[in-house]
């Protein structure tokens, strides 16, 4: 799914083109125009700045670069005056002047005297034609409306209607899901093995929806073709059969070693050392000592390779309630990656214990 500014991103990118540096600029060189207050600005409030702590400066507005104009802090502009300031505080904005007025818009209803309703809804619209592609949330986290109320601010007033609109993520998505549901749809006809991240970049959807297309084609193959599915089902039961004698050679040579190691004299564990019996199914309490164990061997601690091991053997190792707590605090955008993910690096782990079994039964098995 490809990236754009939207939303918080839309918000950081304005932020960036704010510079650090403050600098002492002329009252006289600034322009007071082209505020989002319909009614100007409020005596008042410039007044009550003004009295709050002679002494004290400040804060530095916000001014844009190449006009002056004053995009946040016109009424600090009034109280230094009042004071009978010649210069005041001030940092650059490098944009132009559509970025200027969404960036004057968020400050004044993130901070100071806020905008009344009639201000920020004549803002939402101003903003949807100057950006028809953003979604009703994004230009809703700017103005600080309902992302209810600006759809219908966008359906009143007609603004230009696109295909895709940026989200508050900076996700691009389609306005209409049935188009992009067909995009992934022509995607998967063509290559059939591309991943659901790839095919979601490229659709504009989420990897949820493609999976969702995914399944529905694999539906309508297998209807299509019977004879294809009752091969596949007995390839799967010829599989099953295998893997169940495979489990049973398995547990009849543990059983085997088992018995032969239960003859010998018992030893203290030494991780790099152990020729015993195929490891069964840990526990917390035996996994945590396995891991204490291989910790503290200087083989593993001091090399590259046992370090790299050890690091994700702990990832491994977390307990139920660490499990619990992170796929309950996983945003929702986030579990289909992390799901495949994580099916991934269960299979990763698999090949990685049959690896190690057909090396232990080569070390055990010398001829």
């Amino acid at each position: 799914m490809s990236h754009v500014a939207g939303g918080e991103a839309i918000s950081s990118e304005r932020e960036t083109g704010v510079g650090s540096d403050v600098e002492l600029v002329p009252i006289a060189e600034l322009v007071l125009k082209g505020s989002p207050r319909s009614a100007g600005e409020d005596a008042e409030h410039a007044r009550a700045l003004a009295e709050l702590d002679s002494e004290a400066e400040l804060p530095p507005i916000v001014v844009q670069r190449g006009t002056n104009r004053v995009i946040d802090g016109i009424h600090r502009v009034r109280a230094a005056r009042l004071r009978g300031e010649w210069a005041i505080r001030a940092r650059y904005f490098d944009g132009d002047d559509a970025g200027a007025f969404v960036l004057a818009v968020e400050s004044n209803v993130r901070h100071g005297l806020p905008l009344s309703l009639a201000d920020r809804k004549s803002a939402a619209r101003r903003i949807l034609r100057e950006h028809p592609g953003w979604s009703n949330r994004a230009v809703a986290s700017v103005v600080g409306l309902s992302p209810k109320t600006v759809g219908a601010l966008r359906e009143q007033h007609g603004a230009q209607v696109t295909e895709v609109r940026i989200g508050r993520d900076g996700r691009v998505r389609p306005v209409s899901a049935a188009s992009g549901r067909e995009r992934a749809r022509e995607i998967l006809l063509r290559d059939p093995t591309s991943s659901l991240r790839t095919v979601s970049a490229a659709a504009g959807v989420s990897p949820g929806t493609v999976r969702s297309v995914r399944m529905q084609l694999t539906g309508q193959a297998t209807a299509v073709v019977p004879e294809q599915r009752a091969g596949e089902q007995r390839a799967g039961e010829q599989r099953a059969g295998e893997q169940r004698a495979t489990a049973q050679r398995a547990t009849a040579q543990r059983a085997a070693e088992q018995r032969a190691g239960a003859a010998s004299p018992k030893q203290n564990p030494d991780p790099r050392r152990a020729r015993g019996p195929a490891p069964r199914p840990a526990g917390p309490d035996r996994t945590g000592a396995m891991l204490r164990a291989l910790r503290s061997d200087p083989s593993l601690r001091f090399n590259e390779s046992g370090r790299l091991l050890l690091s994700v053997l702990a990832v491994a190792a977390m307990d139920a309630n660490t499990r619990e707590r992170l796929v309950g605090d996983l945003p929702d955008h986030c579990v289909d990656f992390v799901a495949e993910l994580a099916e991934a690096s269960g299979q990763a782990w698999q090949e990685l214990a049959r690896r190690l079994a057909e090396r232990r039964s080569a070390t055990a098995d010398p001829n």
